[in-house]
C-alpha cells in the first residue's frame, strides 16, 4: 500500500489510524495522516465494514438544524463522535413522522454504526422496529412515560424552577406562552411544571396566550399580544416561554410596544440557545447539560449501556429577569 510505504508503517497500522483505533502513538498517527493527505487516499469504507464490523460513522436526525438548540446540540454530537474516531451524517426532519421515517431509512442504508434521533412524530412501534436494525440513541421527551430510554432533562421540574425564580423576584402575574392545540411532549411537560409552581403559590395561571410554532417570529406576535393586554388594563408582570426562540421574539414584541424588559415584564425561556446569551437584555433560561446529552447519545449509538437517569440542568439567571417589578 502506498500510504503504508510513504509513512514507513505496516498496512495494519494505516488501517488502525483510519478507523480511529485509540492505541496508536500520536507521532505515528501524524505520519499516516500526512501520507494520506499527500497521496489523496480515500478509505474503502465497505471493505473496512467487512473487516471490522463497523463503518466508522453514526447517523443523526434532528427536527431543524436552523433552530439554535438543535444546531448547538448537533455540533456537540459531531465533536463527541469525532473524539471517538467516528464521523457523523446528519439529516433534518421538521418533526414530521413521514419525513423522520424517510430520512432514517435513507441513513440506515449507509450502514452506520448507530443512529441518534430527536423525534417528534415517531411512535413506540417505529422505535422498536429501528432498534432491531441498529443501535439507537433517543434525545428528548417525546416518549416520556413510555418504556423507552431517552436522553432528556426533567422538563417539568426545570420549568417549575424557572417559574419559582420569577415568583421569587416579586412577580405575581406570570403567563406561560406555549403551543396551542395538541402540543409536542416537551411543551406539555413544561406547561405542567409552570402550573405546578403557580399552584404552589396560590396564584391563578395565565395560559391563553399561545403560539402556533416555537419560532422567534411566533414569539414576536405573542409579545405584541402581551403588550396589548397590558395596555388595555390586563395585569402581566412576567412571561415564561416554552423555548428561548419564542422568548427572544417576545422580548422584541414587547420592546416594539414600549414595554420594558425586565422592569415592566420579566421574560424567561428554556434551552439556553446561543442567541439568548447575546440578546438585549440577555435571556434568563433553563440550561440543559448539552455536553452530557451529546456524550450519552453517542454512547448509545455506539452500543453502550450507560445511565438512563435524567440529564442535569441549571438555571441561567440573566438580565431579562434581574429587576423586581415596580412597587
Amino acid at each position: 500500500m502506498d500510504v503504508a510505504k510513504r509513512a514507513g508503517v505496516g498496512r495494519r497500522t494505516v488501517s488502525n489510524v483510519v478507523i480511529g483505533f485509540p492505541h496508536v502513538s500520536e507521532e505515528v498517527r501524524v505520519r499516516v495522516l500526512r501520507a494520506i493527505d499527500e497521496l489523496g487516499y480515500v478509505p474503502n469504507r465497505a471493505a473496512q465494514h467487512l473487516r471490522t464490523g463497523r463503518s466508522g460513522i453514526i447517523a443523526l436526525t434532528v427536527p431543524e438544524l436552523g433552530v439554535g438548540y438543535f444546531g448547538e446540540l448537533a455540533n456537540l454530537i459531531i465533536e463527541e463522535a469525532a473524539a471517538r474516531g467516528a464521523g457523523t451524517i446528519v439529516a433534518q426532519t421538521h418533526g414530521a413522522r413521514a419525513r423522520e421515517l424517510a430520512e432514517i431509512e435513507r441513513l440506515l442504508a449507509l450502514q452506520p454504526d448507530g443512529l441518534i434521533t430527536s423525534p417528534l412524530g415517531l411512535t413506540s412501534h417505529d422505535i422498536d422496529s429501528i432498534t432491531q436494525r441498529t443501535n439507537v440513541g433517543i434525545i428528548g421527551e417525546h416518549f416520556a412515560g413510555d418504556a423507552i430510554a431517552a436522553t432528556a432533562i426533567d422538563n417539568a421540574a426545570a420549568a417549575s424552577d424557572v417559574v419559582a425564580h420569577l415568583l421569587d423576584t416579586g412577580r405575581r402575574r406570570v403567563a406561560f406562552i406555549g403551543g396551542a392545540g395538541v402540543p409536542p411532549r416537551f411543551d406539555a411537560l413544561r406547561r405542567a411544571g409552570y402550573l405546578s409552581a403557580i399552584a404552589a403559590h396560590g396564584i391563578d395561571p395565565i395560559t391563553d396566550i399561545t403560539v402556533s410554532d416555537f419560532t422567534s417570529s411566533a414569539g414576536l406576535e405573542a409579545g405584541g399580544r402581551v403588550a396589548a393586554r397590558i395596555a388595555s388594563g390586563g395585569s402581566i408582570d412576567a412571561v415564561f416561554c416554552v423555548t428561548d426562540e419564542v422568548a427572544i421574539g417576545v422580548i422584541r414584541g414587547l420592546h416594539d410596544a414600549d414595554v420594558r424588559v425586565p422592569s415592566d415584564v420579566a421574560v424567561a425561556g428554556f434551552d439556553d440557545v446561543p442567541e439568548g446569551r447575546y440578546s438585549t437584555p440577555r435571556l434568563t433560561t433553563v440550561s440543559p447539560d448539552k455536553k452530557a446529552i451529546a456524550r450519552r447519545a453517542v454512547d448509545a449509538a455506539l452500543g453502550g449501556t450507560g445511565s438512563t437517569d435524567a440529564i442535569g440542568y441549571s438555571l441561567a439567571v440573566r438580565e431579562s429577569t434581574a429587576v423586581s417589578p415596580p412597587a
